[in-house]
């Protein structure tokens, strides 16, 4: 298992070499907290015994889907719409399968470098490549609708909003295009620093906004309409004298409540942003993260640097609970279904754990692969997708029958 220092060993030899273009050299670097192998750093810790067991977790079907993730760092989710269910793999196939049986209704081989995506809307499936293109594929058939070129590489998810596409790129620049043919609308440009995690926040559409996090700790607003900044704020200051410690990346999406927007910043915290004009409300700096957030009506879940699982009170930021008994064992961000949180694992574990007081209720092994993208839940069934790409469809239900 790899550590810290291969990280470091490629920040360095790319130093030495004196490399011209330094900022896209570092970024294209995988710096993630995860080694080439796909296993977590740092020692994962052995999973104790569920007792009593309250949570049943039973298969309703599973099928091999695509190639799946791979050994890559892209940010490849599935998505759903009516009865059926998206997926892509680094391949670039895409596919979609019928919800109830598992079976395959159509799939497309793109032959594309896809690095981003599912997003979905106006009847399409939108995907960003390596390449600097979005690409609309039709829901019903898989059928290319159109493709735009964007500033470069997309390596988050492309949003659907009153018949806008909103583009992420890795180098900062938000893009809007036009949903039915592709045509761009506008665009905002934003510098990024030259050394960041491997990786960009997806942007959230709220209530006319676009709300973006960068990897200086800035968090930005800006309208939907025509791509105009309403207020940014820096939700994160960076500290220390290393290179790796004073990066404060928001790389995990934020997260949009009616009163707060709240920011997961990679080593300056979470924090709570009034959504009116960008003033902070509150900030908590042991809850650093790097993985998408949940919430439910009244805290924020999220994964930390180590697996740790923190539950923090929207309105204050105090704690709620904490659940280390998963550390370093590489989990999904955290799922909310009902009163439970679903997270996967490095070896293909799916736990279930209360929202109310963090007590591992349930596990179960979906797969001996790895699983890095968090489940998806569509009414009292939820989705799993390992690494290698199969799919695995399961519901929960308590001891006593009760649903």
């Amino acid at each position: 298992m790899r550590s810290f220092s291969y990280v470091f060993a490629i920040l360095a030899a790319c130093l030495a070499a004196g490399c011209s273009t330094i900022g896209q050299s570092i970024e294209s670097s995988v710096i993630d907290l995860m080694s080439a192998d796909g296993e977590p750093i740092g020692t994962p810790k052995e999973l104790s015994e569920i007792a009593p067991n309250e949570i049943i977790i039973s298969e309703l079907w599973q099928t091999s889907a695509n190639k799946g993730q791979g050994k890559t760092f892209l940010k490849l989710e599935m998505a759903i719409e009516g009865d059926l269910i998206y997926a892509v793999d680094y391949t670039g196939d895409i596919m979609a399968i019928n919800q109830q049986t598992g079976e395959k209704v159509w799939e497309v081989t793109t032959n594309l470098p896809i690095s981003g995506g599912l997003g979905i809307g106006a009847e399409n499936l939108f995907v960003g490549t390596t390449d600097g293109e979005v690409i609309a594929i039709r829901l019903i058939d898989g059928d290319t609708s159109w493709t735009s070129e964007v500033t470069s590489e997309v390596l988050s998810i492309p949003r659907y909003s009153e018949g806008k596409v909103v583009i992420r790129s890795i180098d900062g620049a938000i893009a809007s295009l036009n949903a039915d043919d592709g045509e761009k609308q506008w665009t905002y440009v934003k510098d990024v620093p030259a050394l960041s995690l491997r990786g960009t926040s997806s942007p959230v559409i709220k209530s006319g906004g676009v709300i973006a996090g960068y990897a200086n700790g800035q968090l930005v607003v800006i309208r939907l309409n025509d791509g105009m900044q309403i207020w940014q704020t820096s939700v994160a200051v960076p500290r220390g004298r290393g290179a790796l410690s004073r990066m404060v990346d928001v790389d995990s999406d934020p997260l949009a409540g009616d009163r707060y927007i709240y920011a997961a910043t990679y080593n300056g915290g979470l924090a709570a942003v009034d959504i009116r004009n960008g003033q902070i409300a509150w900030r908590s700096s042991e809850l650093s993260s790097y993985k998408q957030m949940s919430a439910d009506w009244t805290s924020v879940f999220l994964v930390d640097t180590n697996n740790v699982l923190w539950s923090a009170d929207q309105t204050s930021g105090d704690i709620n609970w904490s659940q280390d008994s998963l550390e370093h064992r590489g989990l999904t961000a955290p799922v909310t279904m009902g009163d439970y949180l679903l997270l996967g694992d490095f070896e293909g574990y799916l736990h279930v754990i209360s929202i109310f007081d963090g007590k591992l209720v349930g596990r179960m092994k979906v797969s001996n692969k790895a699983i890095k993208m968090p489940p998806i839940v569509e009414g009292e069934n939820f989705f799993v997708q390992d690494v290698e790409g199969t799919i695995t469809a399961l519901t929960l239900s308590t001891f006593s029958g009760k649903e």
